[in-house]
C-alpha cells in the first residue's frame, strides 16, 4: 500500500494585512516552523511611542492592538526562525517567549539575544544545512538589505522547498554583504514549491539603487556644509550607512557624537562582528544623563557631527527631546541636519517626521532629505529573483492589500495564475499546498 503524503500547509499568521509583525506558519503533519515573529511599530508608536512599554501590556492587548502577531494560530511549532535582525521580524520573541530552539545566523541570534535573553537560541554559517525534524531542515542565504546579515531562508521538506524572502534588495556594491546567486540559482534547480516573499516596493519601477548612492549623496552633502552643527540621523541597524556617516565625519575633521539607546546595543554587535569601525575620536552616549553630558561639551558647532535617533520624528528620540527643551542645548540657525533615512509610509510617521521638520524649519536649521535608498526590492529586483526561483506557488506577504496586488500582478505577467500559482492571503488564512 503507498503512504499517504501530507500535504504542505501554509499559515498567514501577520504581515498579511499592512507593513509589519511578520510571523508566517508552515506545517507538514502533525509539524509547523513558525518564521519570524515581529512587532508593528506603526501601531505601537500610536498607542506607546516606545518599545520599552510593551512588557507593560498583557498579551491579549498588544494582540488586539495589532502589535504583536497572534502566535496562537500556529499549532505545534517545534523551531523559531528569524530571518533577520529588525524588529518588525524579532521585536516579539520577549513577548510571546517560543519555548523551542530559535534559529539563525549568529549576527540575528545576538540582535535576538537582546531583546529575548531566555531564548533558546542557534545560530548557524551561511549555506549550512540545519536539520531541524524528520520533515524539515532550514538553510539560510546571504542576501542584501539594510541591517548586516539578513537572510533569504530555505526551508527543505520531502513536499518541495519553501522559500521566504522577507526583507531584501538585490544590490551587488555593498561593502559588508553580498547576495548568493549561485545558491539561489541552485534552489531555482532543486525543488521550490513556494517562495513567500515581500510586497513594500512591489509596484516601484525599476531597481532599487546600492547603498554606493547613498555614500556619494551623503559626500556630496557634507562637502557643501562649511559651518555649524551637522546632525545626522538614520536607522541604527543600518551598519553601512552608519559607517558611511562616521567616514565622512573623519573626512571633514568634526568629531563624531553617536546619541541614543538604540545606537549604542546595534554599534557594540557590529564591533564584535568587525563590519562596523569607530573613528578614533567618536564617542557614544547612551543614557540621557550621558547625552545631557555630551551636549553640554560643544563649544564650537563646526567641529561636531552629532549622530542621534529621531528620523521618523519619534517623540522620544534624542532630536525630539533636543527640540523640546529635555537637554540644555539648542539647535540654531545655520545648523543642518542629514536624513538618512526616508519616512517609513504609515499616516503616524508621516504626521510625526511633518511635526519635526516644520519645528526644525521654524528654528532656521537647514535640511538635507533623502540621503537614503530603500532597503526592498523594487519591481525589477523582484521580477529577477523571481525568474532565479522559478517556484511553483507564489504568496505575496509583508504589506497592505495594495502592495501584494502589485506583487501578484507582476507575477501574472511572469506566467502565473491568481488563486492557482498566486495566493493573496491575509491575517489568518491557511493554504494547502
Amino acid at each position: 500500500m503507498d503512504e499517504v503524503r501530507e500535504k504542505m500547509k501554509i499559515t498567514a499568521v501577520s504581515g498579511y494585512k499592512a507593513v509589519g509583525r511578520n510571523m508566517t506558519g508552515v506545517s507538514i503533519g502533525k509539524e509547523t516552523i513558525a518564521i519570524d515573529n515581529g512587532i508593528r511599530l506603526d501601531t505601537l508608536q500610536m498607542y506607546d511611542g516606545d518599545t520599552n512599554t510593551l512588557r507593560k501590556r498583557s498579551v491579549e492587548e498588544l494582540i488586539s492592538m495589532d502589535i504583536i502577531p497572534k502566535q496562537d494560530r500556529l499549532k505545534n511549532i517545534i523551531a523559531q526562525l528569524i530571518s533577520h535582525g529588525h524588529l518588525d521580524h524579532i521585536g516579539a520573541l520577549s513577548i510571546n517567549k517560543p519555548k523551542v530552539p530559535i534559529i539563525s545566523t549568529h549576527y540575528t541570534a545576538e540582535l535576538g539575544r537582546k531583546e529575548y535573553k531566555d531564548g533558546n537560541f542557534y545560530s548557524v554559517d551561511y549555506n549550512e544545512e540545519f536539520e531541524i525534524s524528520r520533515n524539515f531542515s532550514v538553510e539560510f542565504l546571504e542576501v542584501t538589505h539594510s541591517i548586516p546579515y539578513a537572510s533569504i531562508v530555505v526551508l527543505h521538506t520531502d513536499e518541495g522547498d519553501v522559500v521566504y524572502a522577507s526583507d531584501f534588495r538585490l544590490d551587488n556594491h555593498s561593502q559588508i554583504s553580498m547576495t548568493d546567486y549561485k545558491s539561489l540559482r541552485r534552489i531555482g534547480r532543486e525543488n521550490p514549491k513556494v517562495l513567500i516573499v515581500e510586497s513594500t516596493r512591489a509596484w516601484d519601477p525599476g531597481k532599487t539603487p546600492s547603498e554606493s548612492v547613498v555614500r556619494i549623496k551623503l559626500r556630496d552633502v557634507m562637502e557643501l556644509i562649511d559651518s555649524g552643527l551637522i546632525v545626522a540621523t538614520t536607522f541604527s541597524t543600518h551598519i553601512e550607512r552608519i559607517q558611511s556617516i562616521l567616514d565622512e565625519a573623519e573626512k571633514s575633521g568634526r568629531t563624531p557624537m553617536i546619541m541614543g539607546r538604540s545606537f549604542s546595543g546595534q554599534i557594540s554587535i557590529a564591533e564584535r562582528f568587525g563590519i562596523l569601525h569607530l573613528p578614533p575620536n567618536a564617542r557614544v552616549f547612551t543614557t540621557s544623563k550621558a547625552i545631557k553630558r555630551g551636549l553640554k561639551e560643544i563649544r564650537k558647532r563646526d567641529d561636531y557631527l552629532l549622530l542621534a535617533t529621531g528620523h521618523q520624528g519619534e517623540p522620544t528620540s534624542v532630536i525630539s527631546e533636543i527640540i523640546n527643551g529635555k537637554f540644555p542645548f539648542r539647535f540654531r540657525r545655520g545648523d543642518s541636519i542629514i536624513f538618512c533615512a526616508n519616512t517609513i509610509p504609515t499616516p503616524i510617521n508621516y504626521a510625526t517626521r511633518y511635526i519635526l521638520e516644520t519645528r526644525l524649519k521654524s528654528l532656521g536649521v537647514k535640511i538635507f532629505d533623502n540621503v537614503h535608498v530603500s532597503g526592498h526590492a523594487a519591481r525589477e529586483d523582484h521580477r529577477y529573483l523571481l525568474n532565479m526561483i522559478k517556484p511553483e506557488h507564489i504568496i505575496p506577504c509583508h504589506g497592505g492589500l495594495e502592495m501584494r496586488s502589485g506583487y501578484a500582478t507582476l507575477a501574472l505577467e511572469e506566467g502565473y495564475e491568481l488563486n492557482k500559482s498566486i495566493h493573496l492571503l491575509t491575517n489568518g488564512d491557511s493554504i494547502e499546498i
